[in-house]
């Protein structure tokens, strides 16, 4: 039997130290524990039975719940264990998150810094922190886009600073030719 919003909503934990399972069909469950309502799909791949964790209600609804089912099922008929597809979009995100704009030019900074004289040094991560770090620096190098770089170079030019702008374009230049250079981005 198919479970309803109202009774996702309004079950509770009996008390078994193990919990609940309510079956909502092809696999979908909801687990209930003492520590909250869980969605669980129960699947079989390569000959061995498998739990995929959907999330937790309420901020997995019962319709969400039955769409990451759906897609898993799909997944399964295209010969992907869901589980494993899940892993890597979750490592994926990790990845982006941890190669922001500001990461990248931290550490083209500590690479270059050397070779650089300590003035010019100071200058070129002072131009970044003042400039390109509050505008774009939390963003993964990915999903910045030309017309956002532009936006704060015409803002920088309108100050009247058009030298400022033409270095602070090179400067973001080198960190996008160096994220390309080590796979973290695909063009500057």
């Amino acid at each position: 039997m198919a479970l309803t919003d109202t009774f996702v909503k309004n079950v509770k934990h009996s008390g078994r130290k193990a919990g609940d399972k309510y079956s909502d069909g092809q696999g979908l469950h909801l687990h209930v524990m003492e520590t909250g309502k869980y969605w669980r799909l129960a699947y079989r791949f390569a000959g061995k039975q498998k739990t995929l964790a959907i999330g937790v209600y309420p901020a997995v609804s019962l319709s969400k719940a039955r769409k990451a089912r759906d897609t898993a099922r799909e997944q399964l008929a295209e010969g992907m264990d869901p589980a494993a597809t899940k892993r890597a979009e979750k490592a994926a995100r990790a990845v982006a998150a941890a190669n922001t704009f500001e990461a990248v030019a931290r550490e083209f900074h500590a690479l270059k810094k050397p070779g650089w004289s300590p003035k010019y040094a100071d200058k070129w991560l002072g131009l970044m922190v003042g400039t390109w770090f509050p505008a774009i620096g939390r963003r993964p190098i990915t999903d910045i886009r030309s017309a956002e770089l532009l936006a704060t170079l015409r803002r920088v030019e309108a100050a009247g600073t058009i030298d400022k702008a033409h270095t602070l374009k090179q400067n973001a230049g080198q960190v996008f030719r160096y994220g390309v250079q080590t796979g973290r981005c695909e063009h500057d």
